[in-house]
């Protein structure tokens, strides 16, 4: 596999829902959007295609909590799904400024013109870290709109 290494898999990007924060006590939706892919290159000098697969992934919330899976995860398909937990979403406890982050491990697959062969290890590859800010949210009654009237009741 250490051979491979310069090969380097496209580990594409974690996404948190919705846009980079969260709500306390509340599921925070995370997906990795790594995919299978080839590659063409040389190795010692002869002409290969390099197969990378997402075998599994390590999810770091950045509060301590990190889990590893065989699932990427998945966007919320609409509003309705807004909020639900998911295989990869993650409930913070406290509100935080995180750092999250996801590492994807792949394994391979080599072709040298006589076929498709499988490669011994995996490689994990860590993809670009995101900010997450946890919030707490409060529900309150209110008499109207609080952004057109902030001295109405309850607004304050």
């Amino acid at each position: 596999m250490s051979d491979l290494a310069a090969f380097r898999p496209l580990v594409g990007e974690l996404v948190v829902e919705p846009d980079g924060w969260g709500v306390v006590g509340t599921p925070t939706n995370f997906y990795a959007t790594a995919e299978a892919h080839t590659m063409d290159g040389e190795l010692f000098d002869v002409p290969i295609r390099v197969r990378w697969t997402p075998s599994s992934y390590v999810f770091d919330y950045g509060d301590g909590t990190v889990e590893e899976t065989e699932a990427s995860g998945a966007a919320w398909r609409g509003p309705e799904e807004s909020w639900t937990e998911t295989a990869t979403s993650h409930a913070y406890a406290t509100t935080d400024d995180v750092r999250a982050s996801v590492t994807v491990v792949f394994t391979a697959e080599v072709d040298a013109g006589g076929g498709w062969f499988a490669v011994p290890g995996t490689l994990p590859v860590e993809a670009p870290a995101v900010d997450v800010k946890v919030f707490e949210v409060d529900t309150v009654l209110t008499n109207g709109d609080c952004m057109a009237n902030p001295s109405a009741a309850g607004c304050g």
